[in-house]
């Protein structure tokens, strides 16, 4: 009987050592248990919120690994419809699968209407870029040449404008939708022949600016 007990305590013992414990473990072959976060769980969803200016990565897409020394940087919302980044940083930026929109009506960036900026776009350090509003759909994001009479030689174009009467946020966002920065022009920011733009220029705050698409801001 003695015999019989030592062996069946033996072979639970090894059986134990090939494995035992709580489900609620995670197993030993590197296989997340119920508990565990993946490296793809920890990267998906929000990670933070967007700020008003600069050039974080908070924002609404995935990752939070995305940045960018871009700018939104001027918007005529009356007469003619363009916006303007900037690029304050000290090497040129790609903007390959970037995206400009504006606001929706909960104030959030309507992604689905979102200018995608093509492969190969870049920004050099210093310079603008200018983006022309309300245009048709089918000649597409560009780069064209058949831009503003006083302005850069080449431009893109996005379907949608910057409402002035109700007041509307442009957006910047990485090819994930993550916001990367972003302008506000409040209700009747600026008056007709006037722009809201950052003062000073590519690095402060919105404010009434002269017209200088392609330029760098000006007080009117």
């Amino acid at each position: 009987m003695i015999t019989n007990l030592r062996f069946t305590m033996l072979f639970a013992a090894a059986l134990c050592a090939a494995g035992c414990g709580s489900d609620d473990e995670p197993a030993g072959s590197g296989t997340p248990g119920a508990g565990a976060t993946t490296t793809s769980q920890a990267s998906s969803g929000t990670s933070g919120t967007s700020g008003s200016g600069g050039s974080g990565s908070g924002g609404t897409g995935a990752g939070g690994d995305v940045t960018t020394t871009v700018v939104v940087n001027e918007i005529s919302a009356k007469g003619s419809d363009w916006i303007e980044l900037g690029n304050p940083g000290s090497a040129a930026a790609d903007l390959s699968g970037f995206g400009l929109c504006d606001s929706d009506e909960s104030g959030l960036c309507n992604t689905g209407d979102a200018l995608r900026f093509p492969e190969g776009t870049e920004l050099a350090p210093g310079e603008y870029l200018l983006v022309l509003g309300d245009q048709a759909v089918e000649v597409g994001p560009g780069p064209h040449t058949t831009c503003l009479a006083e302005g850069p030689s080449s431009c893109f174009y996005a379907t949608w404008k910057v409402s002035a009467s109700r007041g509307e946020t442009v957006f910047l966002i990485s090819p994930n939708d993550q916001v990367l920065n972003q302008l506000e022009y409040p209700i009747e920011a600026a008056a007709d022949g006037q722009t809201w733009g950052r003062l000073p220029d590519l690095t402060g705050q919105g404010g009434v600016t002269a017209p200088t698409p392609g330029a760098a801001n000006a007080a009117p």
